[in-house]
């Protein structure tokens, strides 16, 4: 609770912790080991209100929430007690075997209030004591939640228009706010029931280890429908219609899971797994060196990849321009693609490039790859121009040297075609960043 306390602190507008005096936070990224800092989003206009189970009650926990300005709402324990409170409130347990009778009740909750005055740098606060029902042997301990306290009627319904019925329960402004609140708690619980993540076993250890893997699930599934949202960005906006439910979501997280090589290092543990430890150690590999494979620098960069426009091939009709223009010519020369020789060449780039595999037609593969936007970056020229392998000083090098640097060359693979798409997504999504700030900085200009 300490520690929990420390971290809202951070979110108060105007306000930080005792511990963390700043306004930026340092964060690790798993894949390169590279740190970097974030703001800390102020979310809160004052502390907030936490609402817990008995688990969190008693008098140094309460104490330290009042002193420091937080609200607190929690169930409080038969044992934990104030001092001298104990024997005005229910606190019996119910044995399941006494009739416990349904018409004798309290015409008003119990209740008991302690006001703590301000001393040194500690804050002034007020203790509450309340009765959880007029019978019931639980009872709520809180301090600053309570402005009133009285007894009311909440009416409860059930079943729809014939079949409909209504009734009342007791309720007073204690109770309801615990209920109101802890509800989410609840409703965790469920979902982690969902989510089906157990099996027997006799080693106990399994239970708090999945039961927190579900959590992480929860959470997971939680992030995604905030990002979908479209508010965080804009690029990553998903129709609601087009979301992914909670089951569609584990279905996907599971193919993942299954799909991972923890050969590839790139969280925690996985040096320890079997997969990895058979491996010859100079042949592992660590999260700091798997990020120059995993993203290789290909020399793309957004400003290169708005002037390849020419290239480029977005709609059908600047396709077929390109393909009209392909023709066979009398000197073969390596495809841009796979390296391979060919006579075929695209007039307009001016570039070789495949259009049968071994005169048998496979959809000209290679052609379509080198003016799509997913390739730029991968062929043999953009490893001379955009890489800058074929240039030195500001000027192009010899035939010979430019010869010699081509034979490090590699055609790239599904894999590697793969990762390089997901960088060029990446840039797109951030051009469309950069001119929504633009354009949103013209519109306050004006």
């Amino acid at each position: 609770m300490y520690n929990l306390c420390n971290q809202l602190a951070t979110m108060v507008i105007g306000e930080t912790s005792e511990t963390e005096d700043r306004e930026v936070v340092t964060m690790k990224n798993l894949i390169d080991g590279r740190e970097y800092t974030v703001p800390i989003k102020k979310l809160y206009s004052r502390r907030p209100h936490i609402t817990a189970d008995n688990h969190f009650s008693g008098e140094n926990v309460m104490s330290f929430m009042g002193e420091n300005g937080f609200g607190m709402t929690c169930t409080c324990r038969r044992d934990r007690f104030p001092p001298g409170l104990k024997r005005y409130f229910n606190h019996e347990k119910v044995v399941s075997t006494d009739k416990r009778t349904r018409v004798a009740r309290f015409e008003q909750p119990i209740f008991a209030v302690n006001r703590v005055q301000a001393k040194d740098d500690k804050k002034p606060y007020t203790r509450t004591m309340v009765s959880f029902q007029s019978t019931g042997a639980t009872n709520i301990a809180g301090v600053n939640n309570l402005l009133s306290l009285t007894l009311f009627v909440q009416p409860k319904f059930r079943g729809a228009k014939k079949n409909k019925f209504a009734w009342a329960t007791e309720q007073n402004e204690g109770r309801a706010i615990y209920l109101n609140h802890y509800h989410g708690v609840d409703s965790m619980d469920h979902m982690i029931k969902n989510t089906g993540n157990y099996f027997i076993s006799w080693k106990y250890w399994h239970s708090p280890y999945l039961h927190a893997m579900s959590m992480g699930v929860i959470a997971a599934f939680d992030m995604y429908l905030e990002c979908s949202e479209g508010l965080l960005d804009a690029a990553w906006m998903v129709a609601k219609k087009d979301r992914m439910s909670f089951s569609q979501f584990r279905l996907r997280l599971s193919e993942q899971m299954l799909q991972y090589d923890p050969r590839n290092d790139l969280y925690a543990g996985d040096e320890k797994f079997r997969r990895t430890t058979q491996m010859h150690k100079m042949r592992r590999k660590g999260s700091k060196d798997f990020s120059a494979e995993e993203f290789p620098e290909t020399g793309v960069t957004l400003a290169n990849l708005r002037a390849a426009g020419k290239r480029i091939c977005v709609t059908m009709e600047h396709t077929q321009k390109h393909f009209d223009t392909i023709i066979k010519k009398s000197n073969a020369g390596p495809c841009e693609v796979c390296g391979l020789s060919t006579y075929w060449m695209c007039m307009t780039c001016g570039k070789h490039m495949c259009l049968l595999n071994k005169r048998n037609w496979n959809g000209a593969k290679c052609a379509f790859l080198f003016h799509s936007e997913k390739f730029f970056g991968l062929s043999r020229s953009d490893y001379l121009d955009v890489l800058g392998k074929g240039w030195e000083n500001g000027k192009k090098k010899k035939n010979d040297d430019i010869r010699r640097e081509m034979e490090s060359w590699k055609p790239a693979t599904e894999a590697a075609m793969e990762r390089h798409a997901r960088f060029i997504a990446r840039l797109n999504a951030q051009d469309v960043r950069e001119e929504s700030a633009t354009t949103s900085g013209s519109t306050c200009n004006t």
